[in-house]
């Protein structure tokens, strides 16, 4: 690997590296980066659902104790999960000592990718399922080009009760530098446990419930859609058949 290229091998994929890694917004890698990856004895829609459920944070993520939902894209909603476009304020255990607030939002979310979701493109498995989220900058008054980081989360289906959870956050900006040097080892060891973490969480939740089943925002969406318009439809026939009914008797010498 040339000297502050991005790793592409190996390397990319260990924990004791923490040079360049590249994510979509930051391409180049950054100044620095974390990796951590885990195999967990679930199917995917265990890890899945966990990320989803921001609210359950604070029961099992030592990493990220818990989560303040500043602006959310069906905020009228109850119980609020992760969706594409959700920003959010995150509390951030360093280590014992030091805590941080992380402003962060949404900016991709891939639906559950797995070999039963009915689409042929997956029916081979092995699909990976990407969730990402990045510094919102705008509500830090911070530029980009001063500070900036990018969280990737990937779920691998492993077969049918097994997957891989992997993830890495890139840092960038001429601040990031001396980022890493006060916080680096904490990241790294972070980064680990979020992870172990994660692997406790998901197969806790599959002994309690073998069968979870979950829905993405979008899916969620779909399906309040179809109910508007069923309802829309009752409404329609409703309003649609009293005329027809009073015609009726009418024509019966009733009305």
């Amino acid at each position: 690997m040339a000297p502050g290229a991005a790793y592409t091998d190996h390397q990319f994929r260990s924990n004791a590296y923490t040079g360049p890694r590249a994510t979509p917004t930051i391409p180049d890698g950054g100044k620095f980066s974390v990796y951590a990856e885990i195999a967990i004895n679930t199917p995917p829609q265990y890890p899945y659902e966990a990320l989803l459920d921001l609210h359950s944070w604070r029961e099992w993520n030592t990493f990220n104790p818990d989560v303040l939902i500043t602006k959310h894209p069906q905020a009228h909603r109850r119980n609020l999960r992760l969706e594409q476009g959700t920003f959010m304020t995150f509390t951030v255990q360093m280590n014992e000592q030091e805590t941080l607030k992380s402003k962060q939002v949404c900016m991709h979310l891939d639906p559950l990718k797995h070999k039963h979701d009915g689409r042929p493109s997956h029916a081979a498995g092995g699909n990976v399922t990407r969730i990402r989220w990045v510094s919102d900058n705008a509500n830090y008054l911070v530029p980009g080009f001063v500070i900036k980081d990018e969280r990737v989360n990937e779920i691998e289906e492993k077969g049918d009760d097994a997957c891989v959870y992997r993830t890495w956050i890139t840092f960038s900006g001429f601040a990031a530098k001396n980022w890493k040097k006060k916080h680096e080892k904490d990241f790294q060891q972070k980064i680990v446990d979020f992870c172990e973490d994660m692997k406790r969480r998901c197969e806790a939740m599959h002994k309690e419930n073998p069968n979870l089943e979950v829905e993405d925002g979008r899916e969620r969406a779909r399906k309040s859609m179809q109910l508007v318009r069923k309802s829309e439809d009752q409404l329609r026939a409703l309003q649609g058949g009293k005329p027809q009914r009073m015609a009726s008797a009418r024509s019966n010498g009733t009305a």
